[in-house]
């Protein structure tokens, strides 16, 4: 699938040359393998922009196309989930611990996770406490690329206390931990088949992570032919039962207006298209459409280490010159909310009383007069001589983000800022700094990037001092890490929400990222595909639903 919004959107555009159809069916015959098509009826396919890193569920990667995470919940279970509704729901766990069902200790430091005991993995063994114990003890250990650890490296203690019940200590209280471990968070962590990997809990070099040759999810990896489709079957072991549709096909397509052809041909069966392309596939009476609130907060990013934007007065003033409510109205027909901080609207710590600095070009020309940077006579600022010029990170596999980049660009050139925006791949713009990542380096100044939030409102992977996963900006403020620090460690929503309207409050002024919108994403799907029912982290989550509701007219 190609995700947009910085997550990679699609552009309808029909082939009108010879060339562009000759383009599309040689797809549709690597798509199939060099064979006839299967039996539609028993086949479900979406696309990815780019061959997953790896599949081990243990290392996805966060980027914005999102592909990792989609195929690890075809494979994997989480312990909780989210449906379509935002509920939270027991997967792997036969109930979410809470204080009422003794799974969660008064103090928030010991948790109860008991385990589905009709749970398999593909080749018939158990789902048992000693693979996520194994599992836990492969997060933890450093030679294993893991996007994340927060939350695991507050385990002081865990055992199992019989084959189905593990009983977890932390240091100290961690409140998102009952929904974040082993779950569909910010960064998804899945337990994994410790009959299949060994004892050994370093995994960096494993066969597993391009052959996972044993889940516990809906579906069983198949093949990959690198470049051109990942396969997964059935898994007739499931324990909600096997799933009708026999088998799921990604081909990775590269190109987005070939995504959108697929679809209207009927062979694809589902995408997440741009706002805007929902009119042209309106009059297509097999096409239906899903609109998904999600997690996905967009903004732009500011490297506070960097001067200028080390000054808040500078980064204040570029939030003044840029017109977000214009954005969201131009650019996605105002589907997508302009967001004033990094909750999603649905979320129990959301407040709307929080604002960034509104777009006002007054306001931002004296912002800019104040902070030193005078206009010059050729119109561009400059402060002691130096003029102010920026550069501009994007990625071209968003058609959003190219056309908020186009809009700033011209915005801030309006109010004498120079922008030269550079655009980078999704691939390449979320890699570690020591593989050569953009972001991670922080070479940059300016930057679009989605952010994929958890359900739980614990936010200090984006605004934590201690090198933050998700801290682009390299912000630092005292007062929100510590504030951070607390309304992690407290169980109790209405204290947890007061601290947050405080840590939203200071971010807002500090304008460390300039929130541009949340998105609710629009997904065009075929009408054949029943049970298609995108939550807010990953259309996959209920695969296991999916099955044909009539033949597919050819």
């Amino acid at each position: 699938m190609c995700f947009q919004l910085g997550v990679g959107e699609c552009w309808v555009r029909r082939f009108a040359s010879v060339s562009r159809f000759l383009g599309v069916a040689m797809l549709l015959f690597a798509m199939a393998g060099g064979s006839v098509l299967a039996d539609e009826g028993k086949v479900v396919r979406f696309s990815l922009a780019a061959d997953p890193a790896n599949l081990n569920p243990l290392f996805i990667h966060m980027d914005a196309d999102g592909g990792e995470a989609q195929l690890a919940r075809l494979g994997f279970e989480p312990f909780v989930d989210i449906d379509e509704h935002g509920h939270e729901i027991p997967v792997l766990l036969a109930q979410i611990p809470t204080r009422a069902n003794g799974g969660l200790s008064t103090d928030g430091r010991t948790i109860i996770y008991r385990l589905r005991p009709e749970v398999r993995w593909s080749d018939g063994v158990p789902v048992t406490a000693s693979d996520v114990l194994f599992t836990l003890r492969a997060i933890r250990d450093t030679r294993n690329p893991v996007a994340s650890r927060e939350g695991y490296e507050l385990i002081d203690d865990a055992r199992a206390l019989n084959a189905r019940t593990i009983r977890v200590h932390l240091r100290r209280p961690w409140a998102p931990a009952v929904t974040t471990l082993f779950s569909d968070g910010v960064t998804p962590q899945y337990v994994l088949p410790e009959h299949i990997l060994g004892h050994e809990s370093s995994l960096e070099h494993s066969a597993f992570n391009a052959v996972p040759s044993v889940g516990d999810g809906p579906f069983v990896f198949d093949s990959w032919q690198r470049g051109r489709r990942l396969v997964y079957r059935s898994n007739p072991r499931y324990w909600r039962g096997a799933p009708s549709i026999e088998r799921v096909e990604i081909p990775v397509v590269p190109n987005p207006g070939t995504n959108l052809t697929l679809l209207e041909t009927g062979d694809m069966d589902f995408n997440l298209i741009a706002p805007i392309q929902r009119a042209a596939l309106q009059g297509h009476s097999e096409i239906a459409f899903v609109n998904v609130p999600t997690t996905t907060m967009t903004g732009i990013a500011f490297n506070t280490r960097r001067p200028p934007l080390n000054d808040p007065r500078v980064r204040r003033a570029i939030a003044a010159s840029v017109d977000r409510q214009g954005i969201s109205a131009k650019i996605t027909l105002g589907v997508y909310p302009v967001a004033e901080s990094d909750r999603p609207r649905f979320s129990w710590a959301y407040d709307p009383s929080v604002r960034q600095p509104e777009y006002n070009p007054r306001v931002a020309d004296a912002d800019f007069e104040a902070a030193g940077w005078r206009r010059g006579s050729d119109g561009i600022r400059r402060k002691n001589g130096q003029a102010l010029e920026l550069t501009y990170l994007q990625f071209p596999e968003s058609t959003t983000g190219v056309r908020v980049a186009n809009v700033v660009q011209e915005q801030l050139r309006s109010h004498g800022v120079t922008v030269t925006v550079k655009s980078v791949s999704n691939a390449q713009l979320f890699l570690p700094a020591a593989e050569g990542g953009l972001l991670a380096s922080g070479r940059f100044d300016l930057a679009y990037i989605p952010w994929r939030m958890g359900v739980d409102p614990d936010d200090r992977f984006l605004l934590s001092c201690e090198n933050g996963s998700g801290n682009y900006m390299r912000y630092c403020d005292p007062v929100v890490n510590r504030l951070e620090t607390e309304a992690s460690q407290d169980s109790d929503p209405t204290i947890r929400r007061t601290l947050y309207r405080r840590i939203d409050s200071i971010v807002a002024r500090d304008v460390p990222v300039l929130w541009l919108f949340e998105a609710n994403y629009v997904y065009a799907y075929r009408a054949t595909l029943g049970g298609f029912a995108p939550n807010a982290l990953v259309p996959t989550w209920n695969a296991y639903a999916w099955h044909t509701v009539r033949a597919m007219p050819r």
